[in-house]
């Protein structure tokens, strides 16, 4: 349960990076850069305690990777005013559903 948490809070942390790193405009922006590396490094130090709290290496890079693609997207569309076309969309439909297999697959 514990690791769940964990996976789930660092693809949050991920996608909040993401979003800071379009955000800081080329790492011009001094605070979203900070924001950004906040972020990423928050994502990675709650995956490893995900990691070392016995979350399959296959399955916690598998959901983080493929989450953070779909609210990388996400956030390009909501917040960044993107385009997302159909085809596009429907890739990404596919990796979320992998996703959700992946981890109900999961011991």
């Amino acid at each position: 349960m514990i690791e769940a948490l964990l996976l789930a809070g660092s693809v949050i942390a991920q996608g909040l990076g993401i979003a800071a790193t379009r955000a800081s405009d080329g790492l011009r922006r001094r605070g979203w850069v900070a924001a950004a590396f906040l972020g990423m490094a928050v994502s990675v130090v709650l995956m490893s305690q995900a990691l070392a709290r016995g979350l399959s290496l296959a399955v916690g890079y598998g959901v983080w990777s493929g989450s953070g693609i779909v609210l990388a997207a996400a956030a390009g569309v909501l917040v960044f005013g993107d385009h997302l076309p159909r085809r596009h969309a429907l890739g990404l439909a596919m990796v979320l559903v992998g996703v959700v297999v992946v981890y109900g697959a999961a011991p």
